[in-house]
């Protein structure tokens, strides 16, 4: 299901909850403050007309007030509560029927009261409220006494008057409450569209992009939690752009360059086919050799270049002991150094520990020392040292070959950048690869020139921060 319609569902539910538990909360504080007011008001009226009775005692004849009080009943028979409308009667008002007072003297005497009141006493307490039920109908009443001279005020409400109000405020407050709910839910809705336009026109611009269409998507004029949703997919687009141009690049440049070792083993194939004689044989299928060991040694190395990615390679890091490695790799191309009589030493020093990653450390090495071995004249020498200093490790190696020339000096770590008149077998990539596993390890691969003599050095210089 969609997210607008789960935000829609659960606040609509939370709405209803919050709404329906304040209309309760609501209902209950109406109930208890009506029947507050309510009851202040039967306390003031008993102490109204107390006071009257004993500011006219003496003076006047109670049966006469009890005879006005007749004459100016303003309804003379219970009339039943019934819509709104009809409650304004001339000359007064239905709930005057629902209330009622009673004046007893100091004897037990009823001196007065109400037309709607009985005859005898509403209430047996002799101060406060209390509850009873009188002319078949409950009543909420009140008594107080006065000192001197003594007489007991008797004050009573039918508790229907109360729940009239009651009702009337919580029918009022249901109504606003179902009214609102369809109000509430068409105003979220609209929120919650609005709320989710950003987010579907991030989907829009996502839906128009395609592999040969990365570009990032805008970060412009967007909420906080899109922003960095965009950012994050930005980050991801770049991450596959990168990685698309590499392998474009990789598969355009193996295309190339195993083109011509291909040709070459064919060509040499259809000789030896084609050979008339033993000799010619012999020859064109040692060259079919050559040239499958030239394409397979390309392959090996395109393979390695394409694995140097740096998403994965961050997450294989280890503290590797770089003695260690520069040692095996020696021994294992220590048999291709002596083919060529070439002397492979490697110099005490401390342990140098870095932290790399195992299998592209591995190929820097080999590569350095493959370039050392193949280029370097029979009889040569190759000298291999690790030096710390206080910023960095420095693995340096150094032969007597014939070097690389200044100016070429940048150009050799181009991708199948071949020097001119080497005649030595390889594909001008193993200085790529080693110049990117030092980029990936932070390190600083530099080509220089021996102390004396000819030849090439070496050094790649590995930060001791990393550690």
């Amino acid at each position: 299901m969609s997210i607008k319609y789960h935000l829609m569902l659960r606040l609509f539910i939370a709405s209803l909850l919050i709404v329906g538990g304040g209309t309760w909360l609501g209902y209950e504080d109406t109930q208890h403050e009506t029947r507050e007011l309510f009851d202040a008001q039967l306390a003031r009226s008993a102490r109204l007309i107390l006071s009257m009775v004993q500011a006219d005692q003496g003076r006047s004849d109670f049966s006469n007030i009890q005879k006005y009080l007749d004459e100016n009943s303003p309804l003379h028979v219970e009339i039943d509560h019934g819509d709104e409308a009809n409650h304004d009667l001339e000359p007064g008002h239905i709930y005057e029927t629902k209330l009622a007072f009673q004046i007893w003297d100091g004897l037990g005497n009823l001196v007065l009261k109400s037309q709607n009141a009985p005859i005898s006493p509403m209430t047996s307490i002799q101060s406060g409220f209390d509850n009873k039920s009188f002319l078949g109908q409950d009543w909420r009443v009140f008594s107080l006494h006065s000192s001197k001279p003594h007489y007991q005020c008797i004050t009573a409400e039918r508790v229907d008057v109360r729940n009239d109000l009651i009702d009337k405020l919580s029918s009022d407050l249901l109504l606003l409450l179902i009214t609102l709910s369809p109000v509430l839910s068409v105003v979220m809705w609209f929120a919650i569209n609005q709320g989710l336009l950003p987010l579907q026109n991030l989907a829009s611009q996502i839906g128009r992009r395609d592999a040969s269409n990365l570009d990032a998507v805008s970060e412009t004029h967007v909420p906080t939690e899109i922003k960095t949703i965009a950012g994050a997919l930005n980050s991801l687009l770049l991450r596959l752009s990168l990685a698309l141009d590499r392998e474009k690049r990789i598969t355009s440049d193996a295309a190339h360059e195993l083109r011509t070792p291909l040709a070459a083993v064919k060509l040499h194939a259809e000789l030896a086919q084609k050979a008339s004689n033993k000799n010619d044989r012999v020859n064109a299928i040692h060259h079919v050799l050559q040239g499958i060991d030239r394409t397979t040694h390309l392959v090996d190395q395109l393979l390695a270049l394409a694995k140097l990615e740096p998403e994965s390679f961050s997450k294989n890091l280890d503290l590797l002991n770089l003695n260690h490695m520069v040692i095996a790799e020696a021994a294992l191309l220590a048999p291709i150094a002596g083919k060529k009589n070439i002397e492979l030493a490697i110099n005490d020093s401390d342990e140098a520990f870095i932290k790399a990653d195992s299998t592209s450390l591995h190929l820097l090495i080999r590569n350095i020392l493959s370039n050392a071995i193949n280029y370097t004249q029979d009889n040569g020498n190759i000298e291999i040292s690790i030096i710390s200093t206080t910023e960095s490790i420095d693995l340096i190696i150094e032969d007597n070959g014939p070097g690389i020339p200044a100016e070429q000096r940048e150009r050799v770590f181009e991708r199948f950048y071949r020097m001119e008149n080497h005649e030595r077998p390889g594909c001008g990539i193993g200085l790529s690869i080693a110049m990117r596993v030092a980029e990936l390890h932070n390190a600083k691969l530099q080509l220089g020139t021996p102390n004396e003599g000819t030849g090439l050095v070496v050094t790649i210089s590995f930060p001791k921060h990393q550690l």
